[in-house]
C-alpha cells in the first residue's frame, strides 16, 4: 500500500518551505540581508526595495577593533549547553560527543567507542545524543547524510512521507525524478517537486554553517547610544530595508492565464517576504533592546561590568523560543560607546560569588589575566593558587580545573611553562 500524503501535510508543505527561508533570513546580518534581497529582486519582477546607504562616518570598522574572534563549531555548540539542565555524567558524554564531531558536523566515532570512553550506560548515551541533535544548526550530530537531512526536516515539522523519501529514495531526489517520486508516494507532480526542493534546501554539511569567516571590516547591525539619560537602540540601514511591489504587472497578465499564474505566485512570495523582513526587524530589535536593558552596567561602565546572562532569560523576556534568539544573534555586531562587540559577547556564563551574586566569565577571565600579569615571573602562580586568590580577593569560587580551562582559553601557558620563560 502506498503511503498517502494527508491533506494537512499538503497544506503545510509550503509552510515548511517558508519556515526554512524565514530561518535563513533571520540568521543573516545586515550586509548578508542586502545581498539576499538583491538576488530576490532579480528573480521576482514585482519586487522593489529601497537600498540602505551607510552613514557618512563611523559605519565600517577594522576587525582588530572587535574584542572576540568568531566562534568555531565546537565553541558554538558548547555555548548552547549553558541553557540546558543536565546531570554531570550526561554533560561529560555530550561534551565528548561534540569534540568527536568532524568539521562537517558528523560524528567521527561509533556509539560503542563513545560509551567506553566516557563510561556511561546506554540511557545516558541516548540522552547525550538527543541533546547534541537538538542544538543549532539543525542536522548536527548525525552518522550519515540521510540522518542529517532527516533531523533538519523533522525540525521543520515535515511528515513521515518526506522522511521516508530521504531514507529510502534519496537518489531519486538527486536525479530530480518527479515522475517516480509521485508514483511511489501518490503525490501530484507539484507535491513531488516541492518535496525535492525542500530536501535539497537542507544543508549536507551543517557544521560548515558555523565555520569562522575572515572579514576585513565589520559593519554593525545596530548602534547603542544615550539620549535624555536612557540607552537607545537604532538598527543599521542594512537591517531596515523598505520593500514594495510594482502592481502594474498584475494587469498585464489578465488575458494570459499562464502569465497570470506566474505573477500571482510572485505576488504571494513578495507579500510573504515583506512580512518575513518586518518580523526579522521586530525580533532583532526586541532582542537587542532586551540585552541593553539586562546589561545596562556594561553600557554605563564598560566590559568589566558585563553580567552573566543566558539565552533563555532574553527568550523569556521577548517571548521567543531560545533557538530563535540563538539564530537572530548569529554573526551580528553592535556599536557601543566602548567599541564594537559581537552580540553573542553579552551572553556570559555565570560563576557564583561570596554574596550569592554571579560574575560573568568575561570578568573573571580579565581578573585572572591581570592577576597573572602582576605575578613574580620567577614564582608564577599555580592554578590552585589562582583559585584561592580569586576566592580571597574577589569572592569568586572557581575550581582549579575551571581556572585551568579559563587560562587555556586566554592562551596563557601553565605556571611551569611561564617559569621557564621567566
Amino acid at each position: 500500500m502506498k503511503p498517502q500524503l494527508t491533506q494537512e501535510q499538503k497544506l503545510t508543505w509550503k509552510m515548511t518551505q517558508r519556515l526554512s527561508q524565514a530561518i535563513e533570513i533571520l540568521q543573516y546580518n545586515g550586509v548578508e540581508l542586502e545581498e539576499y534581497l538583491e538576488k530576490q529582486v532579480e528573480e521576482n519582477p514585482l519586487l522593489e526595495w529601497k537600498k540602505g546607504e551607510l552613514p557618512s562616518s563611523g559605519s565600517a570598522y577594522p576587525v582588530s577593533g572587535v574584542p572576540e574572534k568568531e566562534q568555531d563549531l565546537y565553541e558554538y555548540l558548547k555555548d548552547q549547553l549553558l541553557d540546558i539542565p543536565m546531570k554531570a555524567q550526561v554533560k561529560q558524554a555530550v561534551e565528548f560527543g561534540i569534540d568527536s564531531l568532524n568539521e562537517h558536523g558528523y560524528f567521527d566515532i561509533d556509539v560503542q567507542e563513545w560509551e567506553r570512553e566516557v563510561q556511561v550506560n546506554q540511557e545516558t548515551m541516548e540522552e547525550a545524543i538527543q541533546i547534541i541533535q537538538s542544538l543549532e544548526p539543525a542536522g548536527i550530530g548525525a552518522w550519515s547524510l540521510q540522518e542529517s537531512i532527516s533531523l533538519q526536516l523533522q525540525r521543520l515539522g515535515c511528515g513521515a512521507n518526506v522522511i521516508d523519501l530521504v531514507h529510502n529514495h534519496l537518489q531519486l531526489v538527486a536525479d530530480q525524478d518527479v515522475e517516480r517520486i509521485a508514483e511511489i508516494y501518490d503525490f501530484t507532480d507539484e507535491e513531488a517537486k516541492d518535496a525535492i526542493d525542500l530536501i535539497q534546501s537542507c544543508h549536507p554539511r551543517p557544521g560548515l554553517q558555523v565555520a569562522p569567516v575572515q572579514q576585513d571590516y565589520i559593519v554593525p547591525d545596530a548602534y547603542i547610544y544615550k539620549k535624555d539619560g536612557a540607552w537607545q537602540v537604532e538598527l543599521s540601514v542594512y537591517n531596515q530595508p523598505t520593500i514594495t511591489m510594482d502592481e502594474s504587472f498584475l494587469h498585464l497578465s489578465e488575458k494570459d492565464q499562464e502569465a497570470q499564474a506566474f505573477i500571482q505566485e510572485k505576488y504571494k512570495h513578495a507579500e510573504w517576504l515583506q512580512m518575513a523582513i518586518e518580523q526579522r526587524k521586530k525580533n532583532v530589535l526586541s532582542i537587542i533592546e532586551s540585552i541593553v536593558q539586562k546589561q545596562e552596567a556594561f553600557f554605563d561602565a564598560g566590559p568589566m561590568q558585563v553580567h552573566a546572562l543566558r539565552l533563555r532569560e532574553i527568550a523569556d523576556e521577548v517571548t521567543l523560543h531560545v533557538s530563535t534568539v540563538s539564530r537572530a544573534i548569529r554573526n551580528k555586531y553592535i556599536q557601543t560607546p566602548h567599541g564594537i562587540y559581537p552580540v553573542k559577547f553579552f551572553f556570559q556564563q555565570g560563576v557564583k560569588m561570596r554574596k550569592g551574586q554571579e560574575a560573568s566569565s568575561y570578568t573573571i577571565k580579565q581578573l585572572l589575566k591581570e592577576t597573572i600579569q602582576l605575578e613574580d615571573p620567577k614564582k608564577p602562580y599555580s592554578d590552585q593558587t589562582l583559585s584561592v586568590m580569586l576566592k580571597d580577593e574577589f569572592g569568586i569560587y572557581l575550581s582549579r580545573r575551571t581556572v585551568a580551562k579559563y587560562r587555556k582559553e586566554l592562551r596563557i601557558p601553565s605556571s611551569t611553562e611561564r617559569k621557564k620563560k621567566g
